[in-house]
């Protein structure tokens, strides 16, 4: 049984991949993007943070491979990384400016990289503390959508973000690190993360240049 669970699973990893490969990293998807953000209202705001981290592709391989990273690991890089996330997106809309085109594709690449050195890390080849200016990053880029909006939809779109990150990052984190043969099964395909982080990564990074 072990070993058609494990066969399985390789191939259920082969589909997502390819699937993920075909998709297009996002870097401002949410579910009311057009809309100016001066003209979002408190749901449309916690709706917006809520949907955010999930919708743009990126962001969201870069939260799940964090996941797998802590479950197997450490737990106790969860929180700072949370922090460092929600820290970008306040920074972002503190700046109240967006980046030029060059600083904007420099953060644009730095995302795509991330997956890169999340591959590395996954694999234990780069140290895990690296990962929170990255997600710094992230963060920035998932707050600069809201630059401009009114305090009651930017508060809500911060309380949308931390949910929604807070979630991946601690429940699903501490639910895999509950189950053994969960956690054997991601231990098991570690190298096939890797390698299918790192291609993403490289993949994304190409299609930004």
């Amino acid at each position: 049984m072990s070993w058609v669970m494990f066969r399985l699973s390789r191939i259920v990893l082969l589909v997502i991949g390819g699937a993920v490969l075909a998709a297009t990293p996002g870097w401002t998807h949410h579910p009311f993007e057009g809309v100016e953000p001066q003209d979002l209202n408190l749901l449309q705001g916690l709706v917006s943070g809520l949907g955010h981290p999930l919708l743009g592709t990126d962001h969201l391989v870069f939260l799940l491979a964090i996941v797998m990273l802590t479950a197997l690991t450490t737990r106790r890089w969860v929180l700072p990384l949370l922090a460092s996330g929600l820290a970008g997106s306040g920074l972002a809309v503190l700046l109240g400016a967006t980046p030029g085109s060059s600083l904007g594709l420099a953060l644009e690449l730095v995302v795509t990289l991330s997956l890169v050195h999340a591959g590395l890390v996954h694999a234990g080849w780069l140290p895990a503390w690296l990962l929170l200016p990255l997600m710094g990053v992230h963060g920035f880029l998932l707050g600069e959508p809201m630059i401009g909006a009114e305090p009651t939809p930017l508060l809500a779109y911060g309380l949308g973000l931390l949910i929604s990150q807070g979630v991946l990052l601690l429940v699903v984190t501490a639910l895999l690190a509950r189950s053994g043969s969960i956690l054997a099964l991601l231990q098991r395909l570690r190298m096939a993360t890797t390698i299918l982080l790192v291609a993403l990564g490289v993949i994304w990074t190409v299609e930004v240049l």
